[in-house]
């Protein structure tokens, strides 16, 4: 998730230039940054809140937590990190399955 920010020097002066600011910076991100901005944004939740979002995801689910925006988010967040990583993990067995030589 690549921010991108411009100052009043660097402000695009037409819609096309601004294009071309989103484009380069997308062009330069990976599914990895987004999955370490999320874990980024989980580690700044958890401070903010006092707990840790495995227990958190398990009270939100319980009706525990109530139903506050941030709360929302939250769950949100973890749920895209559970999933992101699970495909992660995914990747990284069949590499070890199919990319790395058989030991004899």
């Amino acid at each position: 998730m690549s921010n991108v920010g411009f100052t009043s020097e660097t402000m695009p002066q037409s819609g096309e230039e601004l294009k071309q600011a989103l484009r380069k910076a997308l062009e330069q991100t990976t599914p990895l940054d987004d999955f370490i901005q999320v874990i980024r944004d989980l580690a700044q939740l958890e401070l903010r809140h006092g707990m840790n979002s495995e227990k958190f995801f398990a009270r939100f689910e319980a009706g525990e937590m109530g139903d506050e925006i941030d709360l929302i988010r939250w769950a949100i967040k973890y749920e895209v990190y559970k999933e992101t990583k699970a495909e992660l993990e995914q990747m990284v067995d069949l590499l070890e399955a199919y990319a790395l030589p058989l030991m004899a």
